[in-house]
């Protein structure tokens, strides 16, 4: 069985592998640098929305999983992020942001889907 990286937008070019390009270290170039931005944003918007508690009470109640350090505190009451709870939250920010933001009010509902979709975008990195 070939597991080969196959045809993407390198295929073709001469003296281009794929295999052979930089890829960024995740842990420490996209989270430190990318995530407090967002999570800055996302706090923001879940304060003017009146989410903060609901967003909370869904982090604390995570249910312990392999690989999965489950946090005591709430997302706000955490000041220093670790590598292992960075990507804790990486792995599961739009589950906790989709379960927040449940039930929108009338003029909610647009928002809430383009902050669900921006953080979906965001989370895959």
């Amino acid at each position: 069985m070939n597991l080969g990286i196959g045809q993407n937008i390198f295929h073709g070019l001469d003296r281009v592998s794929a295999s052979d390009l930089y890829k960024p270290d995740i842990l420490h170039t996209i989270y430190p640098a990318l995530f407090p931005h967002m999570m800055d944003w996302m706090e923001a918007f879940l304060k003017k929305h009146g989410r903060r508690q609901a967003f909370d009470e869904v982090w604390k109640a995570l249910p312990p999983y392999p690989r999965f350090l489950v946090l005591k505190n709430a997302y706000r009451e955490v000041r220093q992020w670790q590598g292992k709870e960075m990507r804790n939250l990486g792995g599961c920010i739009l589950g906790v942001l989709a379960k927040a933001l449940r039930q929108p009010g009338g003029a909610q509902a647009i928002p809430f889907k383009c902050a669900l979709r921006c953080v979906n975008v965001m989370a895959q990195y």
